[in-house]
């Protein structure tokens, strides 16, 4: 994989997987304090992840995806799109 690509989906996913965690935080009305409370983070940290300026990894990825029940699949799916988008115009 080229780069600039890599680089594009990795940004799209740090949007993707923040789209997801806010809109799972606040369908279990949860805040931004509570919810980085339960998974174990600050709520900057938190905040940055929801913003996409910081993609979750490995173990902080997967306290998200449990204590927040996000799920993997919704944001594969998106991501796929975006991939499927991105290799149609390039």
């Amino acid at each position: 994989m080229d780069e600039r690509k890599e680089e594009f989906l990795n940004a799209m996913l740090g949007n993707i997987i923040g789209k997801q965690i806010r809109k799972s935080r606040i369908k279990w009305d949860l805040t931004q304090e509570q919810a980085a409370e339960l998974i174990g983070c600050s709520t900057e940290h938190l905040g940055r992840m929801e913003r996409g300026e910081q993609v979750p990894k490995g173990l902080m990825l997967s306290l998200i995806q449990l204590k927040l029940q996000v799920s993997a699949e919704d944001y594969l799916r998106e991501l796929n799109d975006v991939l499927i988008k991105y290799e149609q115009n390039n």
